[in-house]
Protein backbone atom coordinates (compact mmCIF):
# COMPACT_ATOMS: atom_id res chain seq x y z
CA UNK A 1 0.00 0.00 0.00
CA UNK A 2 1.37 3.69 -0.84
CA UNK A 3 0.94 6.05 1.47
CA UNK A 4 0.11 9.79 0.73
CA UNK A 5 2.23 12.10 2.33
CA UNK A 6 -0.70 14.74 1.74
CA UNK A 7 -3.04 12.16 3.12
CA UNK A 8 -0.98 11.37 6.19
CA UNK A 9 -0.50 15.03 6.87
CA UNK A 10 -4.38 16.06 6.77
CA UNK A 11 -4.88 12.85 8.99
CA UNK A 12 -2.37 14.46 11.40
CA UNK A 13 -3.52 17.55 11.31
CA UNK A 14 -7.11 15.86 12.77
CA UNK A 15 -5.35 14.34 15.30
CA UNK A 16 -3.32 17.61 16.58
CA UNK A 17 -6.61 19.64 16.81
CA UNK A 18 -8.20 16.57 18.88
CA UNK A 19 -5.03 16.02 21.24
CA UNK A 20 -5.44 20.03 21.65
CA UNK A 21 -8.69 20.46 22.52
CA UNK A 22 -8.38 16.63 24.81
CA UNK A 23 -5.19 18.88 26.84
CA UNK A 24 -7.09 22.45 27.22
CA UNK A 25 -9.96 20.35 28.44
CA UNK A 26 -8.16 19.66 31.14
CA UNK A 27 -7.05 22.90 32.17
CA UNK A 28 -3.90 23.04 30.17
CA UNK A 29 -2.35 25.81 27.99
CA UNK A 30 -0.72 25.22 24.78
CA UNK A 31 1.36 26.92 22.08
CA UNK A 32 1.55 25.64 18.72
CA UNK A 33 5.44 25.32 17.30
CA UNK A 34 7.39 27.46 15.29
CA UNK A 35 8.70 26.04 11.81
CA UNK A 36 11.74 25.51 13.28
CA UNK A 37 10.93 24.16 16.26
CA UNK A 38 8.77 22.09 14.29
CA UNK A 39 11.89 20.96 12.18
CA UNK A 40 13.58 19.67 15.98
CA UNK A 41 10.56 17.07 16.04
CA UNK A 42 8.82 19.41 18.45
CA UNK A 43 4.50 19.92 17.51
CA UNK A 44 3.79 21.88 20.57
CA UNK A 45 4.59 23.38 24.18
CA UNK A 46 2.09 22.07 26.80
CA UNK A 47 1.94 24.14 30.14
CA UNK A 48 -0.02 22.11 32.76
CA UNK A 49 -1.62 23.24 35.22
CA UNK A 50 0.92 23.62 37.60
CA UNK A 51 2.97 25.24 35.28
CA UNK A 52 5.20 22.56 34.18
CA UNK A 53 6.31 22.94 30.60
CA UNK A 54 6.69 20.44 28.30
CA UNK A 55 7.96 20.02 24.78
CA UNK A 56 5.60 17.52 23.26
CA UNK A 57 5.50 16.11 19.49
CA UNK A 58 2.13 14.71 18.91
CA UNK A 59 1.53 10.84 16.99
CA UNK A 60 -1.46 10.03 15.26
CA UNK A 61 -1.68 6.24 14.58
CA UNK A 62 -4.84 5.01 12.68
CA UNK A 63 -3.93 1.59 12.01
CA UNK A 64 -2.61 0.82 15.72
CA UNK A 65 -6.31 -0.12 16.89
CA UNK A 66 -6.61 -2.65 14.13
CA UNK A 67 -2.90 -4.22 14.65
CA UNK A 68 -2.81 -3.88 17.82
CA UNK A 69 0.78 -2.38 17.08
CA UNK A 70 2.26 1.15 17.24
CA UNK A 71 4.73 2.00 14.48
CA UNK A 72 7.54 3.57 15.75
CA UNK A 73 9.63 5.19 13.04
CA UNK A 74 13.04 4.52 12.53
CA UNK A 75 14.01 5.62 9.21
CA UNK A 76 11.78 8.65 7.69
CA UNK A 77 13.15 9.24 4.55
CA UNK A 78 15.85 5.64 3.46
CA UNK A 79 16.74 7.32 0.42
CA UNK A 80 17.91 10.00 2.27
CA UNK A 81 19.37 8.26 4.69
CA UNK A 82 16.86 10.66 6.95
CA UNK A 83 16.59 9.39 10.55
CA UNK A 84 12.79 8.84 12.06
CA UNK A 85 11.40 10.72 14.99
CA UNK A 86 12.31 7.58 17.29
CA UNK A 87 15.85 8.75 16.88
CA UNK A 88 15.41 12.66 16.36
CA UNK A 89 12.99 14.55 18.16
CA UNK A 90 14.38 16.86 20.65
CA UNK A 91 10.82 16.82 22.45
CA UNK A 92 10.48 15.84 26.58
CA UNK A 93 7.44 13.74 25.26
CA UNK A 94 5.77 11.80 22.31
CA UNK A 95 1.91 11.75 22.44
CA UNK A 96 0.95 8.78 20.98
CA UNK A 97 -2.95 8.85 19.84
CA UNK A 98 -4.41 5.66 18.87
CA UNK A 99 -8.86 6.56 17.94
CA UNK A 100 -10.33 5.67 19.27
CA UNK A 101 -8.94 3.80 22.18
CA UNK A 102 -6.29 5.94 24.19
CA UNK A 103 -3.42 8.14 24.47
CA UNK A 104 -0.38 7.90 25.61
CA UNK A 105 1.85 9.91 26.72
CA UNK A 106 5.99 8.53 26.40
CA UNK A 107 8.83 10.71 27.62
CA UNK A 108 11.61 10.18 25.12
CA UNK A 109 14.52 9.19 27.10
CA UNK A 110 12.47 5.94 27.90
CA UNK A 111 11.40 5.60 24.56
CA UNK A 112 15.16 5.79 23.24
CA UNK A 113 16.09 3.92 26.49
CA UNK A 114 13.75 0.78 24.94
CA UNK A 115 14.75 1.14 21.53
CA UNK A 116 17.75 -0.79 21.33
CA UNK A 117 15.78 -3.66 22.96
CA UNK A 118 12.58 -3.05 20.41
CA UNK A 119 14.82 -3.29 17.57
CA UNK A 120 15.78 -6.75 18.54
CA UNK A 121 12.79 -7.81 19.65
CA UNK A 122 9.95 -6.48 17.13
CA UNK A 123 9.75 -6.80 13.40
CA UNK A 124 10.60 -4.05 11.17
CA UNK A 125 8.27 -2.58 8.40
CA UNK A 126 8.10 -0.50 5.73
CA UNK A 127 5.96 2.09 4.14
CA UNK A 128 6.05 2.75 0.66
CA UNK A 129 5.68 6.87 -0.08
CA UNK A 130 6.20 8.74 -3.59
CA UNK A 131 9.82 7.46 -3.98
CA UNK A 132 11.00 6.06 -0.83
CA UNK A 133 10.05 4.49 1.72
CA UNK A 134 9.47 5.38 5.83
CA UNK A 135 11.00 2.50 8.39
CA UNK A 136 9.34 1.84 11.76
CA UNK A 137 9.12 -1.59 14.52
CA UNK A 138 5.72 -2.62 14.85
CA UNK A 139 5.49 -2.48 19.04
CA UNK A 140 2.80 -4.04 20.58
CA UNK A 141 0.64 -1.45 22.25
CA UNK A 142 0.86 -3.19 25.51
CA UNK A 143 4.34 -2.92 25.09
CA UNK A 144 4.44 1.10 24.46
CA UNK A 145 1.74 1.25 27.17
CA UNK A 146 4.16 0.04 29.56
CA UNK A 147 6.66 2.91 29.03
CA UNK A 148 3.70 5.65 29.61
CA UNK A 149 3.78 8.07 32.48
CA UNK A 150 -0.20 8.57 31.25
CA UNK A 151 -2.45 6.53 29.45
CA UNK A 152 -5.70 8.55 28.72
CA UNK A 153 -8.46 5.68 28.27
CA UNK A 154 -10.63 7.41 25.36
CA UNK A 155 -14.32 5.41 26.92
CA UNK A 156 -14.04 7.98 29.72
CA UNK A 157 -11.78 6.86 31.89
CA UNK A 158 -8.45 8.78 32.33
Amino acid sequence: MMYDFNRQLADGEVGEAFLDDFFRSRGHTIRLATREEQRQGVDRFITAPDGREMKVEYKTDHLAARTGNAFVETVSVDTAGKPGWALTTQADYVVYYVPPLFIVVLPIMSLRWALPGWMREYPSRRAANDGYQTHGLLVPLDVLREYAVQIFHLNGDS
